[in-house]
């Protein structure tokens, strides 16, 4: 995508060479990314209003499945969220106090969501919650690269490939297809190898109910939700607090 200057907007331009069309506009509320086929779809992460604020409100309270899979952690952990994405799950555990560490590899959907929580930081009531999510747009296997253990845990969310029969994909997933491709996390077995070695008790990924588990290696355990399983991967390193320690959820 290419920049372009339209009617005081910042939009950026689809390649020639690309066949989605995609583009990214900057305007008042924020920047958006614009999917004109095949039918126009518009995705904008806005957590002051909407199903993502109140999703947001109700994190602190809410009893999540992905803060069972990750077990008791001490107060204000610091967590890998190796997949931030539309950055849901990073805001859970900000909202729980946990400090996030989040990375996100695709530029397009890294200035997405730095925009938003950007934005977001204006309310009084969310900049303590968002003040503990730090974002980084990096392949989270580059950035940790030979460091030691740096957080107690870590969540890694491979992006689903998409059901060509599922026509109840939401318009968000739609454009994030068009976006990334049909398999955007091919190599999430070394992501989650490079996680286990910068863990002290456990990593979480999230998978569909019924898909298998990444890579070739079994989990140490799971938790089933409806349509989700977490399954989790203890630490390779000897390093640090083992995860075996760790209670099973429940």
């Amino acid at each position: 995508m290419q920049a372009l200057l339209a009617g005081g907007q910042l939009t950026e331009a689809p390649h020639p060479d690309d066949a989605t069309g995609l583009q990214l506009h900057c305007g008042p509320e924020g920047l958006s990314l614009f999917a004109p086929h095949p039918r126009p779809l518009e995705l904008r992460l806005d957590f002051t209003r909407g199903r993502q604020a109140y999703r947001l409100a109700r994190a602190g309270h809410a009893r999540e499945d992905l803060l069972r899979a990750l077990g008791p952690l001490p107060a204000a952990s610091r967590i890998i969220d190796a997949s931030a994405g539309l950055g849901r799950d990073a805001l859970v555990l900000a909202a729980r106090g946990f400090r996030v560490l989040a990375f996100e590899r695709h530029p397009v959907l890294a200035a997405l969501l730095d925009d938003a929580l950007h934005r977001a930081r204006a309310s009084a009531s969310l900049r303590p919650i968002l003040d503990r999510i730090d974002l980084r747009a990096e392949d989270a296997r580059m950035a940790l690269g030979g460091l030691e253990p740096v957080a107690e845990a870590a969540i890694f969310d491979p992006m689903f490939p998409a059901r060509a029969k599922d026509a109840a994909v939401k318009k968000e997933m739609q454009v994030l297809q068009q976006l990334i491709g049909a398999d955007p996390d091919p190599d999430a077995p070394e992501t989650l190898a490079a996680l286990r070695r910068h863990v002290r008790r456990r990593v979480v990924v999230k998978r569909p109910l019924h898909a298998p588990p990444v890579g070739d290696e079994t989990p140490a355990h799971a938790l089933r939700g409806r349509s989700i399983r977490f399954d989790v991967y203890l630490p390779l390193s000897g390093s640090g607090e083992s995860a075996a320690a760790s209670p099973r959820p429940r």
